[in-house]
């Protein structure tokens, strides 16, 4: 293979990723409804198998993907159900499937307009086009992987699900059979905020990552420079609990109580906060985009939105966060710190504007005044006011 068809071949796949970004983007819009009822259905077809005696529970469900079935415009996942060994499941069943394909039309037109350049590049055979193409099915699939993610939270407080007879340890994965899958979803009911408290001081590098930890207690618990991308703590007690310096990239909290947490110097690409209690919590300095970074070679898919709808962010200080994008649909801004050029930065209503308080700039030195439970601060701003709040 030439290096000047590597190079064609190489910005041809960059322009079909961005294309295919674009349009993970809108994807909710377009796909999710379709993907609840899937689910709904796979999950009716796993609680019949269980009730006529033909399936235990389960513990994992996984959408699985082959890349030579690609190669033949077919980019249906089968949606598997097993025990708890997984592919050694002698037991394992397709419980649904689900069309996958607006992730993958820019896919098939690569291998198209490819094939199509064999002319123009003497010497390239249809065996290395071929090739090439499949290595690049990986890139793909992280949109599939990105957007299942972001599908399965509206779908696992339901009915059928909620009434599937699971293992204590579950995990929904996505991905390439019996090859690379990530978890979307996890639930760990044996797990208890003392053992995962312990396994937290450890501090180690990749560990946390894509685990549960909803509905436990670590209100005031030292949870800062850990890398937190994909846990869930949904549901959890996290008041005053310091994340300060964390990678919290697609971390789910919402519904959780984080009164007063810090979240100073975070990155909280896609986060979700929905529904969350974070009156008084500290953003100073925390960062989140969505997209693709400017770069001009893809990397891997894009961040969606920080997620704040519905959160109470009473009190909560924002100074110098670098948070672009972000959804404030129906969060409570009362008494919401920002500095005065963050007003155009941040997405909110004329209603939410009224309520938040804005600053001129950074003090110099930081009030060291402590904010307590119940959000009340030793000085409180005046809306619109120019004041100085504890970082």
């Amino acid at each position: 293979m030439t290096d000047e068809f590597m190079q064609y071949a190489q910005s041809l796949k960059n322009q079909k990723l961005f294309e295919t970004e674009a349009l993970y983007q809108s994807a909710p819009a377009i796909c999710l409804p379709h993907f609840q009822d899937n689910f709904c259905d796979v999950c009716k077809n796993i609680l019949k198998m269980q009730h006529n005696g033909l399936s235990g529970e389960i513990s994992f469900l996984e959408y699985t993907l082959l890349r030579t079935n690609l190669m033949q415009k077919k980019s249906v996942a089968e949606v598997r159900a097993y025990h708890d060994k997984w592919y050694f499941d002698g037991r394992q069943y397709i419980a649904g499937y689900f069309d996958f394909s607006p992730f993958f039309v820019r896919y098939w037109e690569l291998a198209k307009e490819l094939a199509a350049s064999r002319k123009r590049f003497p010497g390239v055979s249809a065996q290395e086009i071929t090739a090439f193409v499949l290595s690049c099915a990986d890139s793909f699939y992280r949109y599939v992987i990105s957007a299942c993610r972001f599908f399965i939270l509206n779908c696992i407080d339901t009915e059928p699900f909620l009434s599937l007879q699971r293992a204590d340890e579950f995990v929904i994965s996505a991905g390439e059979y019996m090859a690379c899958s990530e978890p979307i979803y996890q639930e760990n009911r044996k797990r208890t905020a003392q053992e995962a408290l312990e396994w937290f001081a450890s501090r180690l590098k990749y560990d946390y990552t894509y685990e549960s930890f909803a509905g436990l207690n670590f209100s005031h618990a030292d949870l800062s420079e850990i890398n937190l991308d994909y846990t869930d703590f949904r549901n959890a007690a996290l008041t005053g609990a310091d994340f300060r310096n964390a990678r919290l990239t697609g971390a789910r909290f919402c519904g959780a109580d984080l009164t007063d947490a810090d979240f100073r110097g975070c990155l909280l690409h896609e986060a979700d906060f929905r529904g969350a209690q974070l009156r008084g919590a500290r953003f100073a300095s925390a960062r989140a985009f969505r997209g693709v970074s400017q770069n001009q070679n893809w990397t891997d898919a894009g961040y969606r939105s920080v997620n704040f709808r519905n959160a109470d962010l009473s009190h909560a200080d924002f100074r110098n966060a670098d948070i672009l994008d972000a959804d404030f649909t129906g969060a409570v801004m009362e008494s919401t710190l920002l500095l005065k050029e963050q007003l155009g930065q941040f997405l909110l209503s004329p209603q939410q504007k009224q309520t938040v308080c804005t600053a001129d700039e950074m003090p110099v030195e930081a009030d060291l005044a402590q904010t307590s439970l119940n959000g009340s601060r030793s000085s409180t701003p005046q809306k619109g006011s120019t004041a100085w709040i504890t970082l």
